[in-house]
């Protein structure tokens, strides 16, 4: 009786450790990363069966605003660099930004009238609106901004210009209909075998600042093991160096 009360506690002791040993984290991470980053956190996961991680995608200057009002986020994995550097400056995390990739931008879509396999349909006259993310929140937007500023088309399509509040709203334009043509990042398209008639190409990079993507651990996932451990699977697993490939991303420029 008395070893079973003893192996009875040694099982519940067990069991007990191995509940407070799994973790929930909550990520905040750029729309753009919708696709990419589902299949990177499913591979991290398999050897994690009982850790959780939630992701919001929304456009990465929103997810600093929501940092910088106290949301209680554990990993912020931004499409750019400058806003994971706000986070820093504004000393809500312990250690500096980290580089994880390179993305592109694309012009796209899916109307079989307008064939976006060159720049030129950005002057066809029967265009009528042109998607874009918000520039204000949405790197991708601002790079296509930087685009068409190059191309000197930034006056003559402004009327044109339909925004959406982050990359995932102005794909959605794109691939609804809804704009005949628009820009997106590569990664939101690449992969993409159920959209009929959907073309793009993709802009040259020289016409735009790299578009780098940084990761920084807030200070609210500063003590979280799986934070941590999610983060550095990002940064340095080939497996999720393979993936990032598969979805168009460059390796990224590291400072």
């Amino acid at each position: 009786m008395r070893f079973s009360k003893v192996f009875g506690a040694f099982v519940i002791s067990v069991f007990m450790s191995a509940s407070m040993l799994a973790e929930e984290i909550n990520v905040l991470a750029a729309a753009s990363l919708k696709y990419v980053l589902e299949d990177i956190k499913t591979e991290f996961l398999k050897t994690r069966k009982k850790d959780k991680i939630e992701v919001s995608y929304i456009a990465s200057g929103k997810a600093y605003a929501q940092i910088q009002n106290g949301s209680p986020t554990h990993l912020f994995i931004a499409a750019d660099t400058s806003y994971p550097q706000k986070v820093y400056d504004d000393k809500l995390a312990i250690n500096k930004p980290l580089n994880y990739a390179k993305g592109k931008l694309v012009l796209a879509s899916a109307n079989a009238d307008f064939k976006a396999d060159s720049i030129d349909v950005l002057k066809n006259d029967k265009v009528k609106h042109i998607a874009i993310p918000n520039p204000k929140v949405a790197p991708y937007g601002r790079a296509a901004e930087e685009f068409l500023k190059s191309q000197k088309l930034d006056k003559k399509l402004s009327k044109k210009l339909t925004i959406g509040e982050s990359i995932g709203q102005a794909t959605s334009y794109i691939l609804q209909g809804a704009s005949e043509i628009g820009f997106t990042a590569l990664s939101m398209v690449i992969k993409d075998d159920k959209t009929p008639n959907l073309t793009y190409t993709i802009i040259d990079e020289k016409t735009y600042e790299p578009i780098n993507q940084a990761l920084i651990i807030p200070n609210h996932g500063k003590d979280s093991k799986l934070a941590k451990d999610f983060a550095d699977y990002i940064l340095t697993s080939p497996k999720a160096q393979q993936i990032f490939q598969a979805y168009g991303y460059d390796k990224a420029d590291n400072k």
